[in-house]
């Protein structure tokens, strides 16, 4: 009998067991894996808090930092190299709240150019799902004493540069919106374009070089932090939802996967789908040619796939292995883009 009543409680134990594992495996929050990471097959239906995509992406943010300081009550044209001049106007900032700010602050800079330069930042060129083409976006940051000024209303920094493609006429300022309050990783999953209550055209101008005429664009940012130059693509042309599949250990936990477009400056961030285990993204135009990038990492190692797409619709779900590289590796290929 003491047997049978054995027994019985042993089975009762091992159920519970498979049942809090069960569990374990639909929870939205980032337990570090105990085994081997690269055997971790779950997925997360929110990611949250800190997990490898976060570091990750904190890993891929190697774009280049232009830094100056000013004079907050004084005029200021700071020229980086011979591309880009941003014009800083004194008597614009604030602090939070809301008193005109003097004295010595920081500036700091960085710009996004190519399609590589927008995945190391994970801003890919949409606004809320639809699909946008860039001509360079900028992170500006204006800091007194470590704490984060803002513009005061009415005022504005004038930013005027070439770009690396010809100027076009009809791109417009759009502003990056954040997660609140602000993430404290590059990875920001409420992160899109916001177009500008101003939908004038950015202003287009051209001067004689020494390399023959010079063409870029003269943008009047009304905010701080990330501001850029887009336009919407075609909306009226016929689209489709895309996906990407790769091996059961690549989840959305540890990956970030994104479409490159080859005729467009556009890259699209495809979210992680967690009822088919796959990344996917909507709204790609059919016929359009790009390039499917992975970018992974386990512990201290990272991994890199692509899949090259000559015409979305032939086929919508793509398939690939990526392939363990080296961080110098993955960003001289991101460069490249």
């Amino acid at each position: 009998m003491n047997k049978i009543l054995l027994f019985f409680f042993t089975m009762i134990l091992l159920f519970m067991s498979a049942c809090t594992k069960e569990l374990s495996i639909n929870t939205n929050t980032f337990t570090p894996y105990q085994g081997n990471a690269f055997n971790d097959t779950t997925w997360l239906k929110n990611i949250t808090g800190i997990s490898p995509i976060t570091a990750l992406a904190d890993t891929l943010a190697q774009n280049t930092l232009f830094t100056d300081s000013i004079d907050l009550w004084k005029d200021k044209a700071m020229i980086f190299g011979d591309s880009l001049e941003v014009d800083f106007k004194g008597g614009s900032c604030t602090n939070n709240a809301g008193t005109l700010q003097d004295g010595k602050a920081r500036i700091d800079i960085i710009r996004l150019q190519k399609k590589g330069d927008f995945i190391k930042a994970y801003r890919p060129n949409t606004s809320n799902m639809y699909l946008l083409e860039t001509s360079s976006a900028f992170f500006i940051r204006i800091t007194k004493n470590g704490a984060e000024l803002a513009l005061a209303p009415g005022a504005s920094i004038k930013i005027k540069y070439s770009d690396i493609s010809e100027a076009e006429d009809n791109m417009q300022v759009f502003y990056g919106k954040e997660s609140l309050p602000l993430s404290t990783s590059t990875f920001d999953p409420a992160n899109t374009w916001v177009r500008s209550l101003d939908t004038s055209w950015i202003k287009t101008w051209s001067t004689q070089s020494n390399y023959g005429i010079k063409k870029g664009y003269e943008l009047e940012a009304k905010s701080l932090r990330w501001i850029s130059a887009h336009r919407a693509l075609d909306p009226n042309q016929p689209k489709t939802n895309i996906y990407a599949i790769l091996p059961p250990n690549f989840t959305n936990k540890n990956t970030a996967v994104f479409a490159v477009f080859d005729h467009n400056r556009t890259v699209i961030d495809m979210h992680g789908d967690y009822a088919s285990r796959s990344f996917t993204t909507s709204n790609i135009p059919l016929k359009t040619k790009l390039l499917l990038v992975s970018i992974s990492k386990f512990g201290p190692d990272l991994y890199l796939g692509t899949r090259l797409v000559n015409d979305v619709g032939t086929m919508v779900n793509y398939s690939f292995t990526p392939e363990k590289k080296s961080l110098t590796q993955i960003l001289a290929f991101l460069n490249s883009l």
